[in-house]
């Protein structure tokens, strides 16, 4: 458990990078990575009401981290959990990327190129297959312009991206047979 008064202060002192509907990207000086401050509730932007996420999406948060490390070579980790005004946070650190987001048919591109099978070919959905082995071909969704990162050296890096299953049985029976699961 961390102090939230000092992930408040470190999330102050950092320079803002971005904010998602789960969570705000901040980057503190002197690191070459970036901190991810995951908030549960949702607030409707019209009316302003608090709605809190059901408790299997943190499930699946957190399980999509350990699925971008594995097949993106990610490495996302988890420095703990705070409480703000009795509400839960989790803080997350991913490194750093220097870089630029690609335009659409740039993004198609690249990440065919790096193995990933566009759903719908020529279409504009941002969903993608990726060949997990043993565990046969996951749907990794949420690949759009914003979550993908493109190198210097022509690298397309997704960087907040999520992986679809039937099921949370499913899920978990992936994760074993790519032995992120025990």
């Amino acid at each position: 458990m961390l102090n939230s008064s000092g992930v408040r202060d470190l999330i102050a002192e950092s320079e803002f990078v971005g904010k998602g509907l789960e969570h705000q990207v901040v980057a503190p000086e002197g690191v070459n990575w970036v901190l991810k401050d995951y908030d549960p509730r949702v607030i409707d932007e019209e009316t302003l009401d608090i709605f809190y996420k059901p408790a299997e999406l943190l499930f699946e948060y957190l399980t999509d981290h350990l699925l971008a490390n594995h097949f993106f070579g990610d490495d996302i980790r988890l420095r703990g959990f705070y409480l703000e005004q009795s509400n839960l946070h989790l803080l997350l650190s991913q490194p750093f990327i220097e870089g630029r987001h690609p335009s659409w048919r740039e993004l198609v591109d690249m990440l065919e190129a790096q193995g990933l099978l566009h759903e719908r070919h020529g279409s504009n959905q941002s969903r993608f297959w990726v060949d997990a082995g043993p565990a046969g071909r996951i749907l990794v969704t949420d690949v759009h312009e914003d979550n993908v990162i493109v190198t210097a050296a022509k690298t397309a890096y997704p960087i907040d991206v999520h992986f679809s299953f039937p099921s949370r049985s499913a899920r978990i029976e992936a994760m074993k047979l790519l032995s992120l699961w025990e």
